[in-house]
């Protein structure tokens, strides 16, 4: 299960094309759509869990997407969690 930030920006880093903090934005580091979904995948699949890929509208900076990549594991289970 992948919950620790060191994890996080490891997993970023392999997509990001650009250098990146908290506070980059999603298109600065490099990050595209793609490389969006490949990571909730990863991310998804390491936890059992299912992507909602509705969160991703909010998702502006790395931080951001550290918050709903973090989201994907905490609910999975949840009667309210993420769905597909």
């Amino acid at each position: 299960m992948l919950t620790t930030p060191p994890d996080l920006d490891l997993m970023i880093a392999r997509y990001a094309t650009g250098d990146f903090g908290d506070s980059t934005l999603i298109h600065e580091a490099g990050l595209e759509s793609l490389s969006l979904l490949r990571l909730a995948v990863e991310v998804a699949v390491g936890a059992d869990a299912e992507i909602d890929a509705a969160g991703l509208v909010d998702v502006r900076t790395v931080g951001d997407l550290k918050v709903w990549l973090t989201s994907l594991v905490a609910n999975d289970g949840d009667e309210t969690g993420a769905a597909c």
